[in-house]
């Protein structure tokens, strides 16, 4: 199931890399429109761009869990909100601590796809899960398109961190 996961990703952000595609309904200038700020409006569109659900986690809709198409999960929170609209986007995926013995090759395995993955890195916490992050700033502005590349990203980071921890799927 990782696996198909990452191939769907893949072909989803095979769409977003061209400003025009994965914007369903947007025409090519839309996609091109500078946001400074991500409403639940504009995040909710680049998830359905990308085939993903969201689950709203609180009243306000800042935070959200998203199922990325083929089984990925994170939780989406927009956050730097405190003086009107929000200009930032945390993007995180827990991952299980691996077997007690497995646990200097887990800690190899994170350093190593956190230099090599640049969209995402790894820490580790007390518990010994793995936690995937990643920020956008939204300050100065962005694209529609690189808002869906970046959440894309991070999605296919999922997958592909899923594979190099546990192995690939069957």
């Amino acid at each position: 199931m990782r696996r198909i996961f990452a191939k769907t990703a893949g072909a989803a952000l095979l769409g977003v890399m061209n400003p025009a595609a994965g914007l369903a309904a947007d025409t090519h200038e839309s996609a091109r429109a500078i946001i400074e700020t991500i409403d639940e409006a504009t995040l909710r569109e680049a998830l359905l761009a990308l085939g993903a659900q969201a689950t709203p986690l609180d009243e306000e809709g800042r935070v959200v869990r998203v199922g990325f198409p083929g089984g990925g999960v994170a939780v989406l929170r927009r956050s730097a909100c405190e003086e009107g609209p929000c200009r930032g986007l945390l993007m995180t995926s827990l991952f299980a601590p691996p077997k007690a013995s497995e646990t200097d090759t887990a800690a190899r395995i994170a350093r190593r796809f956190s230099s090599s993955f640049n969209p995402a890195s790894v820490i580790i916490n007390e518990r010994g899960e793995h936690l995937l992050k990643a920020y956008l700033v939204l300050d100065g502005g962005v694209t529609r398109a690189n808002l869906v590349t970046a959440i894309g990203l991070f999605g296919l980071g999922i997958a592909q961190y899923s594979e190099a921890l546990y192995g690939a799927a069957e």
